[in-house]
């Protein structure tokens, strides 16, 4: 192993952090790239929802990832981890698991009504 002196060493230690930082500043605008682009994505669809006229439902549907995408875009802006999103994504993901059975219990409530 080579000996590195002091002012080597500290030397490299600053710029493995200059460096991370720099990384990190390029991951934050990477992040935000891609959440102004998500707003701007979900504004579209909420407006093609609003003038299609395609009823309530999908209106709120569009909304509710219109919100979605202007909380990620203001945390990304604000400089607040990214992690956030994932969880959301997969809590989106278990209600449609949910909703599976859900359906399967209503399958079983005719049942139950045919016995009245």
């Amino acid at each position: 192993m080579v000996k590195i002196d002091d002012d080597t060493q500290k030397a490299l230690l600053l710029f493995n952090r200059r460096t991370e930082a720099a990384e990190a500043v390029k991951a934050a605008e990477r992040n935000l790239a891609k959440a102004v682009k998500a707003k701007d994505e979900a504004a579209a669809a909420l407006k093609r929802a609003q003038d299609s006229g395609g009823g309530a439902e999908s209106v709120a549907e569009a909304e509710a990832e219109w919100r979605t995408a202007v909380d990620a875009w203001q945390r990304a802006r604000d400089g607040e981890e990214p992690e956030e999103a994932p969880a959301e994504d997969t809590a989106d993901e278990t209600p449609d698991a949910d909703e599976d059975t859900p359906a399967e219990d209503t399958a079983d409530t005719p049942t139950s009504d045919e016995k009245e």
